[in-house]
């Protein structure tokens, strides 16, 4: 019989002890994600298989990833939760078959041949809404996971952030420094961005003297923000406290106002939301509500071996938290 990889064999290729590599791939605390990803990635490559494995045919979950600049540049985000899945699937004793899609909206084409070409134990769309064509066929399949994504009908089983409080928790930190003249800059509405939006009406509302506005800017686009701050210059509006549906758009939207002048925070002030590397970049930090990746990809995991174990159990959408990531991009203000 061909031999697998064992533990001191995984140690040994990742340069670490075999305690490391068993607390690693058992998901134990103590571990940085780094290094777990690591161990799981060498563990993969080498063909380990955990004790008690029978050795029957792995598990293959059909993963597709969004992968078009649509999605706003966020590639790091999704990158974070695909590593976030990685290591809850090895942990699971599942491969995941990644296949990136070059637009929002899955071709029911490709899902049909991509059927046909290899059977799959279970499918999972991770920040792609099914369209009414693809949701058909998911619900054929019954062994379906969304991930950063929800299904406003609750049909599959889904798993993001919390994006409502978290919606909130971003305007509320403008809030708190004293601001009353709010802005939200929105970017493609989906079900988790829309919760966003649903979150900063929420906290306008429950604040005395507040006034929230919303404008779209579709991709965060450069020259639209240039246009809105150029407005703002001219005062033609006054807010004071920008919320930004992600990390993104609060960038740019920086950027345009330091190009007509204005200070951050000291002129105007900025939240983002995600947490994505490039806000621990600026200088100062953005202000930014912080997604577990690593959270919702376990999630996602599990609720895919519920799914795969029963599938005709009810469906459950799943919220993770999030966090407030101060920074130091929200000045305070005196309120009138």
């Amino acid at each position: 019989m061909e031999r697998t990889a064992n533990q001191l064999d995984v140690a040994r290729a990742a340069g670490v002890s075999v305690s490391t590599v068993s607390r690693a791939l058992s998901n134990q605390p103590g571990i940085s994600e780094d290094v777990r990803l690591r161990i799981t990635k060498l563990a993969q490559e080498l063909g380990y298989r955990a004790r008690g494995d029978s050795g029957q045919a792995a598990r293959i979950i059909r993963t597709y990833v969004t992968g078009n600049a649509v999605t706003g540049g966020l590639v790091p985000f999704y990158n974070a939760i695909v590593e976030g899945l990685n290591v809850a699937a090895m942990t699971a004793g599942l491969i995941l078959e990644i296949r990136l899609i070059q637009d929002r909206v899955l071709d029911p084409r490709r899902f049909d041949r991509d059927a046909e070409e290899a059977a799959a134990s279970g499918t999972m769309l991770v920040g792609i809404d099914p369209s009414p064509e693809i949701a058909t066929r998911l619900i054929a399949q019954k062994k379906v996971v969304l991930v950063n994504t929800f299904d406003p009908e609750m049909r599959f089983d889904c798993v993001g952030p919390n994006n409502f409080y978290g919606g909130a928790l971003a305007t509320n930190m403008l809030i708190s420094a004293g601001h009353r003249s709010l802005l939200h800059v929105r970017d493609h509405l989906r079900p988790t961005t829309f919760q966003r939006h649903l979150g900063f009406q929420s906290a306008v509302a429950w604040a005395d003297g507040a006034r929230g506005i919303v404008v779209d800017a579709p991709d965060a686009n450069e020259a639209f923000m240039l246009e809105l701050v150029r407005k703002r210059k001219e005062q033609q509006t006054d807010w004071t406290g920008v919320y930004c549906v992600h990390d993104l758009a609060a960038i740019r939207l920086i950027q345009a106002l330091e190009a007509e002048g204005f200070r951050v925070p000291q002129d105007i002030s900025v939240v983002g939301f995600d947490d994505l590397p490039a806000a621990s970049m600026m200088s100062p930090r953005l202000s930014t509500v912080r997604v577990d990746c690593q959270a919702i990809g376990a999630q996602a995991i599990a609720l895919m071996l519920r799914r795969l174990s029963d599938p005709e159990a009810g469906a459950v959408q799943a919220e993770c938290g999030v966090s407030v990531v101060a920074g130091g991009t929200i000045a305070q203000i005196a309120i009138e």
